[in-house]
């Protein structure tokens, strides 16, 4: 599971898809003595088995590396892959360098091929490049295909499309001829225009999208048009993003997005605000520097910051059927108290949480 398919509540889309049969969930664990002992599952053709950790929300599952039973994983024999949801440090593009990861040595060792989620883009990024093919060996055995679809503004503008890995070849104790192959997943193509306004009038700008309007075709496309640079005079605002969407789709367009967030207007003074970022980048950045001015007694920044994604995620489960409303809310204040280690408030203030 990724993580916006986990669910605490247990309701993910997943689970049905798993009970009807066309998904197998190789994350199958338990825990020994504080340690989680990661199970196997065989694929019935070539024998590999496959195991991995899923995802959690705000990159929790993390933690769950540290409390893996290495040994026991390491010690099974056969031909093994992992599957894993979870940025690695090392392999961390600069572009998303706020984006929470794990260094690459909390993986299990032995497996002869590392299958990562998580990251929107391929990594390595020649994976991409016409037909080419990567050698899976000791140095090249972690592989991130990226999304299937991009999922915003950003990631259509840049990639266009999303694809999957195919991994093929021989394996077996004595040789390993495995290659990946980056297959694309090209549904709708993407036409990206930009449009500089720096010192224009809106009157100015507004011929430039006009003349962009008239001279392409956007039949059946995904259109996306962001405005940069700043305006002479006028105010973003004046630049009609309904009245543009709809001539475009007017001629056959599939999909219009516009995008303003790097227009500013001479008329207007500073305004600190966050460009380039996706909503969960931005809600990262803003919940660490709450965190750091929040005091808690016996608790660092880092532990607090943790404790309020732990709380997010105790927060977005759902009540179970059957549960009374009071017994709900009851958990959630209890869970509360447990996060932030308050188990000695008194009862009669329990009720003041809200």
């Amino acid at each position: 599971m990724g993580s916006h398919d986990f669910s605490p509540s247990n309701k993910s889309m997943i689970r049905p898809l798993i009970s009807a049969g066309f998904f197998i969930d190789v994350f199958n664990a338990k825990l020994v003595n504080d340690k989680i002992k990661l199970l196997y599952t065989q694929e019935m053709k070539t024998g590999i088995k496959l195991t991995g950790i899923r995802a959690r929300k705000r990159s929790l599952e993390i933690e769950d590396y540290q409390h893996l039973d290495l040994q026991d994983i390491e010690s099974e024999d056969g031909i093994k892959i992992f599957l894993f949801h979870t940025m690695l440090a090392e392999l961390k593009p600069k572009e998303y360098k706020d984006m929470e990861s794990s260094p690459k040595s909390l993986l299990p060792k032995k497996f002869i091929y590392y299958a990562g989620g998580h990251l929107h883009k391929t990594v390595p990024e020649k994976l991409r490049e016409g037909n080419h093919t990567l050698k899976i060996d000791e140095k090249n055995n972690i592989i991130y295909p990226g999304c299937l679809f991009p999922t915003n503004f950003l990631e259509l503008e840049k990639f266009k499309y999303g694809g999957f890995c195919i991994v093929s070849g021989e394996v077996d104790s004595n040789k390993n001829s495995l290659q990946v192959k980056w297959i694309p997943i090209e549904i709708k193509q993407v036409n990206s225009i930009n449009i500089d306004c720096n010192n224009k009038y809106i009157s100015q700008v507004q011929e430039i999208i006009n003349n962009e309007i008239s001279r392409n075709q956007f039949q059946d496309k995904i259109i996306t048009i962001r405005f940069h640079g700043t305006l002479s005079s006028g105010k973003s605002y004046e630049i009609k993003s309904d009245n543009i969407i709809h001539k475009i789709k007017k001629k056959g367009a599939y999909e219009v997005l516009i995008n303003k967030s790097y227009l500013s207007s001479k008329e207007y003074g500073h305004i600190r605000v966050v460009v380039g970022k996706t909503n969960e980048e931005i809600e990262n950045t803003l919940i660490h520097n709450h965190a750091q001015k929040i005091k808690i007694q016996n608790l660092s920044k880092v532990q607090i910051e943790k404790k309020i994604y732990i709380l997010f995620e105790i927060l977005g489960k759902e009540r179970e059927e059957g549960t009374k409303v009071k017994e709900y809310e009851n958990e959630i204040k209890q869970n509360f108290l447990k996060i932030f280690e308050l188990e000695t408030v008194d009862k009669e203030h329990i009720d003041e949480i809200q």
